[in-house]
């Protein structure tokens, strides 16, 4: 008989289950999407702590990496997987519990699961932006206000607008809400029935989704507003409106991110970021034709975070010990998580990914030293990370994988 008569959702459960239970996490958890009899065969996954998800790692390979949490050395346990539809080319924009955000170079955007395949298209954002499609350059024609214009290549124009896509938890085609930070342009939203993006009135530094609301850095580092948009129009709430003094241990500075984090009984948490350009060594420069004015890298070099509290007189009390939480940040809504839920977590850390800044320095140079890693609060130490092959854009992501 052919093997493409084979119905192989047919084969006995008890077989399936034996298969099943033979193989590692991460294939357990593919193995479950194949179809109802072998989701059924096996049970549900428990995923003991946040993955990566890299690109693929050659250019003609549709596949995408998961990678659960790295190490500082070369032996990873990692596995490939081709979700539909191909992840070449596209940009990993947001993240949210197992849902990524990704973007391609028409600025078309979707939600997807890449683990079950199922995915929300949303409306285009190419709307957004004063300009005009050149196909035939490979780019666009962006207009400024003095009536001037320039052109930006389709891979660059893309990386450069698109900051970070937040959207709401557990989406179907019927419920979603989303934001974008976009460089230049303020910020804009969109919902199910919608059919574009829409302009808001304010630009922001990081947006993240906690029990059904929006909340916003704006203008300064501790300015916070929360936005609701599942009326007709979008209510926005101011939160805080006070200025951190910062120490001088990491002045504020134009490479600052800032990050917001929710912990599971809603306690509120700013998570600033200091990255800097690494120049190289004159000393160390054997090769002549190296402009010693440019960056070799963009590399985090420290970390504060700060916990709201509305009886402090300046609204936010320095934390240095998270006690068994570790937060994770990068282009995901970020992640508070307990060492108890989640083994395999290093506690008092902070987990983060590659900017998109950063990753597009890397790429500039034909270099891949992603900045990834772990940061130790109480310590002060950081700890890089390996990947198992090099990468330039679009930086890796985390995601909660789920079913």
């Amino acid at each position: 008989m052919d093997d493409d008569a084979h119905d192989w959702s047919l084969l006995p459960l008890d077989l399936l289950r034996l298969l099943g239970e033979k193989l590692q996490l991460p294939h357990r958890i593919v193995f479950r999407t194949v179809c109802k009899s072998w989701c059924s065969a096996l049970p549900s996954v428990s995923v003991p702590y946040p993955w990566l998800l890299l690109p693929a790692e050659q250019i003609d390979d549709d596949s995408c990496t998961f990678l659960p949490l790295p190490s500082d050395n070369e032996h990873h346990s990692y596995f490939k997987f081709s979700p539909v539809p191909p992840l070449h080319g596209m940009c990993y924009a947001g993240s949210n519990g197992g849902w990524v955000a990704i973007v391609d170079l028409a600025f078309h955007v979707s939600l997807l699961n890449p683990l079950t395949c199922a995915q929300i298209d949303l409306p285009s954002l190419l709307h957004l932006f004063p300009c005009e499609s050149l196909p035939n350059c490979g780019g666009y024609r962006f207009y400024k206000t003095d009536g001037n214009s320039y052109f930006h290549e389709l891979e660059t124009c893309r990386d450069y607008r698109i900051m970070k896509v937040v959207f709401s938890s557990n989406p179907t085609p019927n419920n979603y809400m989303a934001m974008v930070i976009c460089n230049g342009f303020p910020s804009a939203y969109t919902k199910a029935g919608a059919s574009k993006w829409i302009n808001l009135d304010f630009f922001t530094h990081d947006i993240i989704y906690y029990d059904g609301l929006f909340y916003a850095v704006m203008g300064g580092p501790s300015y916070i507003i929360a936005i609701d948009l599942s009326g007709d129009d979008p209510i926005k709430r101011v939160i805080i409106d006070d200025d951190i003094e910062f120490f001088d241990s990491l002045p504020i500075c134009e490479y600052h991110y800032h990050y917001l984090a929710f912990s599971s009984t809603g306690e509120l948490f700013l998570i600033l970021r200091r990255a800097e350009y690494v120049y190289l060594d004159p000393d160390d420069d054997d090769d002549d034709d190296d402009d010693d004015d440019d960056p070799i890298k963009h590399e985090t070099i420290g970390l504060m975070v700060f916990k709201y509290n509305c009886e402090s007189s300046s609204y936010w009390d320095e934390v240095r010990c998270l006690g068994n939480k570790s937060i994770f940040v990068g282009m995901n809504n970020a992640y508070l998580l307990s060492i108890e839920d989640f083994a395999g977590l290093e506690a008092n850390c902070i987990y983060f990914t590659d900017t998109w800044e950063g990753s597009r320095c890397n790429a500039d140079k034909g270099r891949s030293n992603l900045d990834i890693g772990v940061f130790n609060l109480e310590q002060k130490k950081f700890q890089r990370y390996c990947l198992p092959y090099e990468i330039t854009l679009p930086p890796p992501i985390w995601f909660i994988p789920s079913m």
